[in-house]
């Protein structure tokens, strides 16, 4: 049960932060747009897309949008008279193209547009504008604003950065119409694929998947030394990853394991930031992960079980420096575990686990055997709702149940409109890159800063992931950051499916990092911690995903690329070298450590990325000669006879 403090953090600081309290007749008409659309993908799912599929899609989702979320605070509770316009524009704009599709896509319409194309088309590019303004925030549609005046006017930009110059109907027809615009291979994508996974991640979570996740973490970690924090590590790694959402994550899990965290010792600052950090890394986690990464299997032209099977290893390992780093600290203050009588039993951990356990089994199954993504995920979907309604373990009566299948189909539609809209919106920039060539500008100019080192250029390339993604949901910083550093790249002759994996990870990491930091804000609103402190923290704590992208490009077995004993060697040193980097960050190994043990620390963690048997085997001396120093001081002190404490003076 939802408490008052968790609604209001949710309501506050999550992506649906601008959304409707609606009620009445509203309500009604909101919740019946909902679950017509993902009634409509569910069909869909079953027999097959249509042609228009990618109109359709959109057609639910902008008037979604314009439903659930205001434009100005006061209309919270109400839907303006001013309101319906863009949502009876928003279903026209997509009827109009999916009855004109033939003439636009068959007889190539959108090479020679009409003056209503254009007019529609202009339509589109507003609608989309201003429900990601409604939905995400001003960040990224003036990113979009930014992109547009570029292609129209970019002809004006002296040397490298100028272009030929474009008409603008070509380029309201290009946006609208053509199969690299709004409705191009990214919809189909969102329409297809994306949206059934939401859907299930929705019905797992709306049928009580996260409090089984907060039961079964407490029980498995709770009597561990910073028990509390182990236990948010592991929630929020399993309801990430099944949510698609590091702002719903921080929102819906911190409300819990934040206090949780704060009662056992740990300090407001580093409980937010262990929260942040653990809720951004869900959406690198197999086998869900987030939305970005089927399209990334769109853009790379690979299959969805290629880049979990890739991303897998990567994964644990941000969550192996995520656990270090709260053991240690929980070490280093001397916290202890959660009391036996205040943990669930594994027993009541593990209770209705299964409703979980079995429908991932089916996903991962069915992927393995080389079916569809939609296929798999339309059987999981389904395997998961027929076990919560016919289960005796679930809770509630059975048409207690059912009632509440309405809800679950809701929560997915919104999340999936809203993605919707991004994509729309990311369509836009991804064209006007390819259109002017500013992809390969901006590739051109990082290759010749770095004078062609792969070292510099990833450098370079995460700075611009992590400045381009700040503020922004996973899916449009993911592709804004591809678009412009993926070509550096493949001129460097990286492998494509490591370098989008690269830029992923910082588009992620721009969740943790100064001075946006979505996820830390999120959690230090929560804990009562400054944001901005606390985001500092949060990278310390993530600074293991920081590494991780450069130890996998420099060891492609950590990325599955290799025989079965490359792959155990290229995760032994990753294993030591996160553990060591989380021991200097932290400051504590089997004891406190100076600064010159941290600096030593922090050298045979950042040996142990090069990928060479000389660097891996001296980061390992330097690491296995510390654990032995640290070792041996551990037991003189403890065996050393304790000081002598004068009696206190009696108070006067």
């Amino acid at each position: 049960m939802d408490t008052p403090a968790k609604s209001n953090v949710v309501e506050k600081y999550s992506e649906d932060s601008g959304k409707r309290q609606l009620t009445g007749f509203w309500f009604l008409v909101t919740r019946l747009a909902a679950v017509s659309m993902a009634l409509f993908h569910l069909y869909t799912a079953v027999t097959g897309p249509v042609n228009t599929q990618n109109a359709i899609h959109l057609l639910f989702a902008l008037p979604l949008i314009f439903l659930a979320y205001s434009c100005r605070s006061r209309d919270a509770n109400r839907i303006p008279w001013y309101d319906l316009a863009p949502i009876v524009l928003g279903v026209v704009v997509s009827a109009y193209y999916v009855i004109h599709f033939d003439r636009i896509i068959y007889q190539l319409g959108y090479l020679m547009p009409t003056t209503l194309d254009i007019v529609f088309g202009i339509s589109a590019i507003l609608l989309l504008l201003e429900s990601c303004r409604r939905a995400i925030g001003l960040a990224f549609p003036v990113l979009v604003l930014i992109a547009l005046a570029y292609a129209a006017f970019g002809q004006h930009l002296p040397g490298v950065w100028g272009h030929g110059g474009f008409r603008w109907d070509d380029l309201v027809a290009t946006f609208y119409l053509s199969p690299t615009g709004v409705y191009g291979s990214l919809m189909r994508t969102s329409s297809t694929v994306i949206v059934i996974f939401i859907m299930f991640g929705a019905l797992l979570v709306t049928t009580g998947g996260g409090d089984t996740f907060m039961r079964l973490s407490n029980a498995a970690t709770g009597g561990m030394a910073g028990g509390p924090a182990k236990a948010a590590t592991l929630c929020s790694a399993m309801f990430g990853s099944i949510s698609g959402s590091t702002a719903a994550n921080v929102a819906t899990t911190g409300v819990f394991t934040i206090p949780m965290m704060k009662k056992n010792g740990y300090s407001p600052r580093f409980a937010a930031a262990t929260e942040a950090s653990a809720s951004t890394g869900g959406q690198i986690l197999p086998p869900i992960m987030g939305a970005a990464a089927f399209v990334m299997a769109d853009v790379i032209s690979t299959s969805y079980l290629e880049i979990i099977g890739a991303a897998l290893i990567p994964a644990l390992l941000f969550y192996l420096a995520i656990w270090m780093s709260v053991h240690f600290e929980a070490k280093r203050l001397g916290l202890n575990p959660i009391p036996k009588s205040e943990r669930p039993t594994l027993r009541q951990g593990l209770f209705n686990i299964e409703t979980l356990v079995i429908p991932l089994a089916v996903l991962i199954t069915l992927l393995v055997m080389r079916y569809t993504p939609t296929t798999a995920a339309v059987a999981a979907y389904f395997t998961a709702m027929a076990l919560y309604l016919f289960s005796w373990r679930s809770p509630g009566s059975f048409v207690d149940r059912l009632k509440s299948l309405p809800a679950a189909l809701e929560a997915g539609a919104m999340t999936a409109a809203m993605i919707a809209v991004i994509i729309g919106s990311v369509a836009i920039i991804a064209s006007v890159i390819s259109l002017t060539g500013l992809g390969l500008k901006v590739s051109s100019v990082i290759l010749v800063v770095s004078g062609g080192d792969v070292l510099i250029t990833l450098l370079l390339a995460m700075v611009v992931a992590i400045i381009l993604g700040m503020g922004l949901p996973t899916v449009a910083a993911y592709m804004l950051a591809a678009s412009v550093v993926a070509g550096a790249f493949i001129e460097a002759g990286l492998p494509n499916l490591s370098a989008h994996l690269f830029i992923l990870y910082f588009a992620i990491l721009s969740g943790v990092t100064p001075p946006v930091a979505l996820a830390a804000y999120i959690g230090g609103a929560i804990a009562g911690s400054h944001w901005f402190r606390t985001a500092l923290t949060a990278t310390k704590i993530s600074l293991g995903g920081f590494l991780i992208p450069f130890m996998f490009i420099y060891h492609p077995p950590l990325l599955g690329d290799g025989t079965a004993l490359q792959i155990a060697m290229a995760v032994g040193s990753g294993v030591l070298g996160i553990i060591a980097l989380a021991a200097s960050t932290i400051g504590y190994f089997l004891r406190p450590c100076s600064w010159l043990e941290r600096g030593l620390l922090l050298a045979a963690a950042l040996m142990l990325i090069s990928g060479q048997a000389i660097t891996d085997v001296a980061g390992i001396a330097l690491i296995g000669g510390l654990f032995a120093w640290q070792l041996l001081r551990h037991r003189d002190a403890v065996g050393a006879p304790a000081r002598p404490t004068p009696d206190k003076e009696p108070a006067r």
